[in-house]
């Protein structure tokens, strides 16, 4: 399995300031671009929307994200995953799917169980996808 650094976003609400949570995703981000095996350049964007609604969109903050790669980090998103996304998402990637610009064609929507078979071994499967 041809591994990449990962970064995994969970929509919960945790009530930080949006500010704390941009320094939180630059210094993952940086963590993430650090692990990268020799000769790798990209990392795999792993959005767990299980348990999203409207309540918990965040429209603002994904555009932040995406504008981080985009302009900071040009050709280090090599795949985004959104996983287990409801009906209820489809308007909101609508929305933001042109704000994202060119990262737009390398998301993918799958199930977890998708996700787990595809991107993991037992060992590297993230702690809220094991069941």
């Amino acid at each position: 399995m041809d591994r990449r650094a990962m970064i995994k976003v969970g929509l919960r609400l945790y009530g930080l300031p949006a500010f704390e949570y941009q320094k939180c995703v630059l210094l993952l981000l940086e963590k993430a671009l650090s692990r990268l095996p020799e000769g790798k350049e990209e990392i795999l964007g792993i959005f767990d929307l299980q348990g999203f609604s409207l309540k918990n969109s965040d429209l603002k903050f994904l555009t932040f994200l995406f504008d981080v790669l985009y302009y900071y980090y040009p050709s280090r998103l090599g795949q985004v995953l959104f996983v287990e996304a409801p009906f209820v998402f489809q308007p909101i990637w609508q929305l933001a799917k042109p704000l994202v610009k060119s990262y737009a064609s390398l998301v993918q929507f799958c199930s977890a169980d998708d996700m787990r078979k595809e991107y993991f071994t037992e060992s590297t499967l993230p702690e809220s996808f094991r069941h």
